[in-house]
Protein backbone atom coordinates (compact mmCIF):
# COMPACT_ATOMS: atom_id res chain seq x y z
CA UNK A 1 0.00 0.00 0.00
CA UNK A 2 1.36 3.41 -0.97
CA UNK A 3 1.90 5.76 1.95
CA UNK A 4 0.02 9.06 1.93
CA UNK A 5 2.74 11.68 1.67
CA UNK A 6 0.59 14.82 1.66
CA UNK A 7 -2.65 15.46 3.53
CA UNK A 8 -3.92 17.67 0.71
CA UNK A 9 -5.99 16.60 -2.28
CA UNK A 10 -7.38 18.21 -5.42
CA UNK A 11 -6.18 20.78 -7.90
CA UNK A 12 -3.55 23.34 -6.98
CA UNK A 13 -6.10 25.93 -5.86
CA UNK A 14 -8.00 23.53 -3.62
CA UNK A 15 -4.82 22.17 -2.05
CA UNK A 16 -3.64 25.72 -1.34
CA UNK A 17 -6.93 26.48 0.43
CA UNK A 18 -6.71 23.29 2.49
CA UNK A 19 -3.13 24.05 3.51
CA UNK A 20 -3.92 27.66 4.44
CA UNK A 21 -6.87 26.66 6.62
CA UNK A 22 -4.98 23.85 8.35
CA UNK A 23 -2.17 26.24 9.21
CA UNK A 24 -4.65 28.76 10.69
CA UNK A 25 -6.53 26.40 13.00
CA UNK A 26 -4.67 27.33 16.19
CA UNK A 27 -5.18 31.03 15.48
CA UNK A 28 -8.87 30.76 14.57
CA UNK A 29 -9.85 28.52 17.49
CA UNK A 30 -10.13 31.57 19.77
CA UNK A 31 -10.50 34.48 17.36
CA UNK A 32 -13.79 36.38 17.80
CA UNK A 33 -15.87 36.18 14.62
CA UNK A 34 -13.75 33.48 12.99
CA UNK A 35 -14.83 29.96 12.05
CA UNK A 36 -12.48 27.00 11.89
CA UNK A 37 -12.95 25.65 8.39
CA UNK A 38 -11.02 23.44 6.03
CA UNK A 39 -11.37 25.27 2.71
CA UNK A 40 -12.49 28.91 2.56
CA UNK A 41 -11.76 31.53 5.21
CA UNK A 42 -15.03 31.86 7.14
CA UNK A 43 -16.72 34.15 9.64
CA UNK A 44 -19.97 33.94 11.61
CA UNK A 45 -19.67 37.53 12.90
CA UNK A 46 -17.80 39.69 10.38
CA UNK A 47 -18.29 42.90 12.35
CA UNK A 48 -16.50 41.34 15.32
CA UNK A 49 -13.80 39.78 13.16
CA UNK A 50 -13.21 42.95 11.19
CA UNK A 51 -13.87 43.64 7.53
CA UNK A 52 -10.18 44.30 6.84
CA UNK A 53 -9.41 40.65 7.62
CA UNK A 54 -12.10 39.52 5.18
CA UNK A 55 -10.93 41.93 2.50
CA UNK A 56 -7.40 40.59 2.88
CA UNK A 57 -8.67 37.04 2.40
CA UNK A 58 -10.62 38.09 -0.68
CA UNK A 59 -7.48 39.69 -2.09
CA UNK A 60 -5.32 36.64 -1.31
CA UNK A 61 -7.71 33.82 -2.21
CA UNK A 62 -10.61 35.31 -4.13
CA UNK A 63 -13.31 34.08 -1.76
CA UNK A 64 -14.67 34.15 1.79
CA UNK A 65 -17.71 32.55 3.43
CA UNK A 66 -20.13 34.01 5.98
CA UNK A 67 -21.95 31.45 8.11
CA UNK A 68 -25.36 31.86 9.73
CA UNK A 69 -25.70 35.55 8.95
CA UNK A 70 -28.83 37.65 8.50
CA UNK A 71 -29.92 39.64 5.46
CA UNK A 72 -28.55 42.93 6.84
CA UNK A 73 -25.10 41.40 7.29
CA UNK A 74 -25.20 40.11 3.72
CA UNK A 75 -26.04 43.61 2.46
CA UNK A 76 -23.25 45.10 4.56
CA UNK A 77 -20.87 42.52 3.11
CA UNK A 78 -21.90 43.51 -0.40
CA UNK A 79 -20.85 47.06 0.38
CA UNK A 80 -17.67 46.21 2.27
CA UNK A 81 -16.48 43.79 -0.45
CA UNK A 82 -17.82 45.71 -3.45
CA UNK A 83 -14.35 46.51 -4.81
CA UNK A 84 -13.94 42.81 -5.65
CA UNK A 85 -17.21 42.71 -7.64
CA UNK A 86 -17.96 39.37 -5.97
CA UNK A 87 -20.46 36.74 -7.03
CA UNK A 88 -22.70 35.40 -4.28
CA UNK A 89 -23.40 31.71 -3.70
CA UNK A 90 -26.17 31.07 -1.17
CA UNK A 91 -27.17 28.19 1.08
CA UNK A 92 -29.96 27.97 3.66
CA UNK A 93 -29.10 27.03 7.24
CA UNK A 94 -30.84 24.01 8.81
CA UNK A 95 -30.49 23.12 12.50
CA UNK A 96 -31.75 20.71 15.17
CA UNK A 97 -31.12 20.36 18.89
CA UNK A 98 -29.40 17.29 20.33
CA UNK A 99 -32.57 15.76 21.74
CA UNK A 100 -34.28 15.92 18.37
CA UNK A 101 -31.27 14.35 16.69
CA UNK A 102 -31.19 11.48 19.17
CA UNK A 103 -34.90 10.86 18.81
CA UNK A 104 -35.19 11.08 15.03
CA UNK A 105 -31.83 9.88 13.74
CA UNK A 106 -31.57 6.82 16.00
CA UNK A 107 -34.71 5.43 14.36
CA UNK A 108 -33.12 5.88 10.93
CA UNK A 109 -29.83 4.17 11.79
CA UNK A 110 -31.65 1.30 13.51
CA UNK A 111 -32.85 0.21 10.07
CA UNK A 112 -29.37 -1.13 9.32
CA UNK A 113 -27.41 -1.49 6.08
CA UNK A 114 -27.69 -3.77 3.05
CA UNK A 115 -25.86 -7.06 3.65
CA UNK A 116 -22.93 -6.24 1.36
CA UNK A 117 -22.17 -2.85 2.96
CA UNK A 118 -20.49 -2.04 6.26
CA UNK A 119 -19.23 0.94 8.22
CA UNK A 120 -15.48 1.44 8.09
CA UNK A 121 -14.24 0.55 11.61
CA UNK A 122 -12.62 3.35 13.61
CA UNK A 123 -9.27 1.54 13.64
CA UNK A 124 -9.37 1.34 9.83
CA UNK A 125 -9.71 5.12 9.40
CA UNK A 126 -6.07 5.54 8.47
CA UNK A 127 -4.55 8.35 6.40
CA UNK A 128 -4.78 6.04 3.39
CA UNK A 129 -8.49 5.40 3.98
CA UNK A 130 -9.00 9.15 4.42
CA UNK A 131 -7.26 9.58 1.06
CA UNK A 132 -9.74 7.11 -0.42
CA UNK A 133 -12.55 9.23 1.03
CA UNK A 134 -11.02 12.38 -0.49
CA UNK A 135 -10.98 10.72 -3.90
CA UNK A 136 -14.53 9.44 -3.47
CA UNK A 137 -15.85 12.87 -2.47
CA UNK A 138 -14.10 14.53 -5.41
CA UNK A 139 -15.71 12.02 -7.76
CA UNK A 140 -19.12 13.09 -6.39
CA UNK A 141 -18.39 16.78 -7.01
CA UNK A 142 -17.58 17.59 -3.38
CA UNK A 143 -14.30 19.34 -2.62
CA UNK A 144 -12.75 17.40 0.28
CA UNK A 145 -10.79 18.56 3.30
CA UNK A 146 -7.23 17.52 4.15
CA UNK A 147 -6.73 14.07 5.64
CA UNK A 148 -5.64 15.69 8.92
CA UNK A 149 -8.91 17.62 9.11
CA UNK A 150 -10.98 14.59 8.14
CA UNK A 151 -9.35 12.45 10.81
CA UNK A 152 -9.90 15.00 13.58
CA UNK A 153 -6.23 15.81 14.08
CA UNK A 154 -6.75 19.58 13.91
CA UNK A 155 -10.11 20.18 15.60
CA UNK A 156 -12.84 17.92 17.04
CA UNK A 157 -14.27 16.04 14.09
CA UNK A 158 -15.68 12.69 13.08
CA UNK A 159 -15.34 11.04 9.68
CA UNK A 160 -17.79 8.27 8.83
CA UNK A 161 -17.55 6.07 5.75
CA UNK A 162 -19.29 3.02 4.36
CA UNK A 163 -17.58 0.44 2.20
CA UNK A 164 -18.60 -2.53 0.08
CA UNK A 165 -17.31 -6.10 0.26
CA UNK A 166 -14.26 -5.05 -1.77
CA UNK A 167 -13.38 -2.36 0.82
CA UNK A 168 -14.19 0.42 -1.64
CA UNK A 169 -15.71 3.58 -0.15
CA UNK A 170 -19.33 3.94 -1.30
CA UNK A 171 -20.64 6.63 1.08
CA UNK A 172 -19.17 9.23 3.39
CA UNK A 173 -20.06 12.01 5.79
CA UNK A 174 -18.43 14.30 8.34
CA UNK A 175 -19.21 16.14 11.57
CA UNK A 176 -17.06 18.79 13.24
CA UNK A 177 -17.02 21.43 15.96
CA UNK A 178 -16.02 24.50 13.96
CA UNK A 179 -17.42 27.45 15.95
CA UNK A 180 -15.38 28.83 18.83
CA UNK A 181 -16.47 30.14 22.23
CA UNK A 182 -17.15 33.64 20.85
CA UNK A 183 -19.67 32.35 18.33
CA UNK A 184 -23.47 32.42 18.51
CA UNK A 185 -23.18 28.81 17.28
CA UNK A 186 -20.74 27.68 19.98
CA UNK A 187 -21.34 23.99 20.84
CA UNK A 188 -23.16 23.45 17.55
CA UNK A 189 -21.60 20.93 15.18
CA UNK A 190 -21.46 21.29 11.43
CA UNK A 191 -22.44 18.19 9.44
CA UNK A 192 -21.57 17.89 5.77
CA UNK A 193 -19.62 16.16 3.00
CA UNK A 194 -22.52 13.71 2.68
CA UNK A 195 -22.06 11.64 -0.47
CA UNK A 196 -23.27 8.31 -1.84
CA UNK A 197 -22.05 6.30 -4.83
CA UNK A 198 -24.48 7.00 -7.72
CA UNK A 199 -24.89 3.26 -8.26
CA UNK A 200 -26.36 2.93 -4.76
CA UNK A 201 -28.67 5.92 -4.73
CA UNK A 202 -32.33 5.29 -4.08
CA UNK A 203 -31.62 2.95 -1.16
CA UNK A 204 -31.86 5.61 1.53
CA UNK A 205 -28.12 5.64 2.16
CA UNK A 206 -27.91 9.44 2.02
CA UNK A 207 -30.41 9.76 4.85
CA UNK A 208 -28.68 6.93 6.72
CA UNK A 209 -25.28 8.67 6.44
CA UNK A 210 -26.73 12.02 7.44
CA UNK A 211 -28.35 10.44 10.50
CA UNK A 212 -25.10 8.71 11.46
CA UNK A 213 -23.13 11.95 11.23
CA UNK A 214 -25.68 13.94 13.22
CA UNK A 215 -25.71 11.26 15.92
CA UNK A 216 -21.91 11.26 16.02
CA UNK A 217 -21.97 15.03 16.46
CA UNK A 218 -24.11 14.87 19.60
CA UNK A 219 -22.94 11.55 21.08
CA UNK A 220 -19.21 11.66 20.28
CA UNK A 221 -18.39 15.36 19.85
CA UNK A 222 -20.73 16.60 22.58
CA UNK A 223 -22.66 18.99 20.36
CA UNK A 224 -25.79 20.58 21.79
CA UNK A 225 -27.13 21.18 18.27
CA UNK A 226 -26.23 20.38 14.68
CA UNK A 227 -26.29 22.49 11.54
CA UNK A 228 -26.19 21.78 7.82
CA UNK A 229 -26.20 23.95 4.72
CA UNK A 230 -28.25 23.30 1.59
CA UNK A 231 -28.79 25.19 -1.65
CA UNK A 232 -32.22 26.70 -2.12
CA UNK A 233 -32.87 24.65 -5.27
CA UNK A 234 -31.65 21.31 -3.86
CA UNK A 235 -35.01 19.73 -3.04
CA UNK A 236 -33.68 16.17 -2.40
CA UNK A 237 -31.11 17.36 0.15
CA UNK A 238 -33.64 19.60 1.87
CA UNK A 239 -36.01 16.64 2.21
CA UNK A 240 -33.17 14.49 3.57
CA UNK A 241 -32.29 17.05 6.26
CA UNK A 242 -35.90 17.43 7.28
CA UNK A 243 -36.27 13.65 7.54
CA UNK A 244 -33.36 13.71 10.03
CA UNK A 245 -35.13 16.30 12.18
CA UNK A 246 -33.42 19.49 11.01
CA UNK A 247 -35.44 22.57 10.14
CA UNK A 248 -34.57 25.71 8.25
CA UNK A 249 -33.47 28.58 10.46
CA UNK A 250 -35.47 31.59 9.31
CA UNK A 251 -33.49 34.66 8.40
CA UNK A 252 -30.09 32.96 8.49
CA UNK A 253 -27.97 32.06 5.48
CA UNK A 254 -24.55 30.83 4.49
CA UNK A 255 -23.03 33.00 1.78
CA UNK A 256 -19.83 32.65 -0.22
CA UNK A 257 -18.47 35.82 -1.76
CA UNK A 258 -16.22 34.86 -4.64
CA UNK A 259 -14.48 36.47 -7.59
CA UNK A 260 -15.27 33.25 -9.49
CA UNK A 261 -18.52 31.61 -10.57
CA UNK A 262 -17.11 28.36 -9.16
CA UNK A 263 -18.51 27.74 -5.69
CA UNK A 264 -15.98 24.89 -5.08
CA UNK A 265 -18.53 22.34 -4.01
CA UNK A 266 -22.14 21.53 -4.77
Amino acid sequence: MTAVRSPYFGNEKIQALQKARDEQVAELMDMPGAVVHARTFSSDDPAQLGWDRLRNSMADEGMITLRGVDAQTVETAREELSSFDPKLHLWDLFMADANTIRDVCAKITDSGLPADLSRVPDEALTPQKARDVQSFLADQGISPFSTDALLGKLFPARLIALQNSDDHVVAAGFAAMTHNRHSPFFKSAWVGLIAVDPALRGLGLGKYMDALCNLAAVSELGAEATMEFVAQDNAPSRAMLESCGLRQTDGKSVVMFSTSADRITR
